[in-house]
């Protein structure tokens, strides 16, 4: 009988080293630098999505991997094998969050990955696309690589960057949350980077600190996307449909980018977009004579002279034409 228990013991053991996957026999050696393209990627004890959470790597965070698990795993749309590390945490990564990485390009990796998720650097956004927790390490990716940075033009895309991404993290903060963790820290180490819009309900990047990169960046190529960046920053207020006031808000933003990069590559957007201000201004005007007698035109003969000629740059000067003659 005992005979018999032994054999059944020695069986049942066997079939259980049998079901149980050795990693470490299977697994190949595979030394490479990687980077997190992910955020908040989680690495498991084991190269398998149900092992245990071991810790969590920041996007951006580059790593060297040792080993490279048999086959590869499917988890959402990707497919790639799980790669082991050893710091900054010691486990298993999902290839699917991960990209080579060459240490003779670190500032156009950079850009390129937090490009992948912020777009390009002149898009325009006036909503959020990122959720509060992936802006965040998005912006300290940024802020951290356009400090190392050598490179002008990507030093510049990447101080960019900080700011939009920066934006996104304040569109993310839900309504009447701003005084409440983990938003109220992080909104009190921007500083003077922030404003509080009374209007609108929410925190917003300054838009003399978009004009402060452009200065900086201003025999760059970077410096003209800056500029248009600053040209669409928030302001504080409203003009309440006041011509005067509507003026005024586009001579220190379309305007203020017209004056820094007269050759610049947005010039036909930034007519188009004043011209549809002043198509607005033309049709309050009658009823604001007073207001006209407060607008600076010899601000936007000085701003226009400098332009190519163009049926934009017409239009707007025709538009103002007929408003100034409104106001006599």
């Amino acid at each position: 009988m005992r005979f018999i228990f032994k054999v059944l013991s020695v069986l049942v053991f066997c079939l259980a080293a049998q079901l149980t996957p050795s990693y470490a026999e299977t697994n190949t050696a595979y030394q490479t630098p990687k980077i997190i393209t992910g955020t908040g990627v989680r690495v498991r004890a084991n190269p398998t999505v149900s092992a245990a959470e071991v810790g969590k790597l920041p996007f951006g965070t580059v790593l060297v991997t040792q080993q490279r698990s048999p086959a590869q795993s499917t988890i959402g749309a990707k497919k790639d094998y799980w790669y082991s590390v050893n710091t900054p945490v010691k486990g298993w990564v999902f290839g699917g969050l991960l990209q080579d990485y060459d240490a003779q390009n670190p500032d156009r990796i950079a850009v390129q990955l937090i490009r992948s998720k912020l777009g390009k650097a002149d898009r325009l956004a006036d909503t959020g696309t990122l959720n509060f927790n992936d802006a965040l390490e998005v912006s300290q990716f940024a802020q951290q690589a356009a400090s190392k940075a050598k490179t002008v033009d990507l030093a510049g895309d990447l101080q960019l960057a900080y700011l939009q991404a920066v934006q996104q993290g304040l569109f993310a903060i839900p309504i009447n949350q701003e005084k409440k963790p983990p938003y109220a820290p992080w909104i009190k180490s921007l500083g003077n980077q922030v404003f509080y819009h009374e209007l609108a309900g929410g925190y917003y990047v300054d838009t003399r600190i978009f004009w402060k990169l452009a200065d900086h960046y201003k025999q760059a190529q970077i410096g003209d996307v800056i500029a248009w960046q600053a040209a669409h920053a928030a302001l504080g207020g409203e003009c309440e449909g006041f011509v005067d006031c509507v003026s005024y808000r586009m001579q220190i933003t379309q305007g203020e980018y017209l004056k820094r990069y007269p050759k610049g590559q947005y010039v036909t957007l930034a007519l188009k977009e004043i011209n549809q201000d002043l198509e607005f201004m033309l049709k309050e005007a009658p009823q604001q004579k007073e207001n006209i007698k407060e607008i600076d035109f010899a601000l936007w003969d000085k701003i226009l002279a400098p332009l190519g000629s163009s049926p934009n740059l017409e239009q707007t000067k025709q538009y103002l034409k007929k408003i100034k003659a409104l106001g006599k």
